[in-house]
């Protein structure tokens, strides 16, 4: 749930960092066996690394099982965080990586097993906490229009060597334990066999000047942290008429950093457990505002409730709002300085 607008976004898949770095190389005499590569694997807690004899250039779309993992198994229908690692093909060096921000929301569906059919198949394959490698000769371009287009690089071209690690899967809904009912507060149904939600505002309603935020499901996940990335399904409505303007309980969970949405989201979620089920109840002025700008945003209190599936930490906004921390402080203590340098009373004054 952004400022600007809750829309959810994905990647057609893990590999969307790899296809983005997947330009060609020099040629030269080829390596193309993934088995041969040397991987130094670090559970999904840093970066690889990987020694092969470069140029490494696949003459075919082609992927390898480092370990299988021994989590849970990954299967259609799932959802999983997804950690990689992109090594340039004609020097071995990271040419990308996930590890600096945060990890790939990725579906297993039919849509990856078209886009990535060797991708898809290595998923299968392995369970949670697994990884393989994976590199293409086929080149992934945009027109001067923005068309994708794709073509094939010629024998001996460098390929990338890519590296993803399953890191977690997330569970479909919130799961943990169901907090007593507060009927002066709107009420909450899902369906989850078809993932169809509802609100429904209490007959009578109380004026909202104060965040409300309530746990209907307690999870017994990590606590988030106001710098974190969530992974989420929620639904949202006006609260002065129940109207419907954003949700996505029927479609794929939502990746959203609490840096980038309005002010009663990252209030209202901070400190609650992964695997919860919260019902925000956010005045506007920690919304949209009362006037919506052309009529693209909602207006006055809204009510949300949020399933919060997953939450990781990006090192890139914790740094960003550790900055903005501490140059906030130091003015501050500039202020008090200026405040209160006044000049000592002269030893010889009278």
């Amino acid at each position: 749930m952004t400022k600007r607008s809750p829309l959810t976004y994905i990647g057609v898949g893990g590999v969307a960092l790899a296809l983005a770095l997947s330009a060609c190389a020099p040629k030269a005499g080829p390596n193309d066996d993934l088995s041969g590569v040397k991987y130094t694997l670090k559970s999904a807690t840093a970066e690889p690394e990987v020694s092969f004899a470069t140029p490494f250039a696949a003459s075919t779309p082609t992927a390898h099982v480092i370990e299988t993992g021994n989590g849970d198994s990954i299967n259609d229908g799932d959802f999983v965080l997804v950690e990689a690692a992109v090594f340039n093909g004609a020097n071995g060096k990271v040419a990308g990586s996930t590890y600096s921000s945060e990890p790939i929301l990725l579906p297993i569906n039919d849509q990856l097993k078209q886009a990535a059919p060797e991708v898809y198949e290595k998923l299968k394959e392995i369970k949670v906490g697994g990884s393989f490698s994976y590199s293409t000769n086929i080149l992934q371009q945009r027109t001067a229009s923005g068309t994708p287009t794709a073509s094939t690089a010629s024998p001996g071209t460098a390929t990338n060597v890519e590296v993803y690690t399953v890191k977690a899967k997330l569970p479909k809904y919130a799961t943990g334990t169901a907090q007593p009912a507060d009927p002066s507060l709107p009420s909450f149904t899902l369906d989850e066999s078809t993932g169809k939600a509802e609100i429904k505002l209490p007959d009578t309603k109380q004026d909202v000047t104060e965040l409300v935020s309530k746990d209907l499901i307690e999870g017994t996940g990590p606590e988030v942290k106001a710098t974190d990335t969530i992974y989420v399904r929620y639904l949202g409505v006006q609260y002065s008429d129940g109207k419907v303007f954003d949700g996505n309980y029927e479609k794929i969970p939502a990746a959203l950093s609490l840096q980038g949405v309005i002010k009663g989201w990252t209030a209202g979620l901070t400190g609650k457990k992964v695997g919860s089920r919260v019902e925000l109840i956010i005045p506007a002025d920690q919304a949209y505002g009362n006037e919506s700008a052309n009529g693209s945003t909602p207006t006055g209190t809204l009510v949300f409730v949020v399933d919060i599936l997953g939450a990781e930490e990006n090192p890139q906004t914790l740094q960003r709002a550790q900055a903005a921390s501490a140059a906030a402080a130091s003015a501050s203590g500039a202020s008090t300085d200026a405040a209160t340098a006044t000049p000592a009373p002269s030893a010889t004054a009278q």
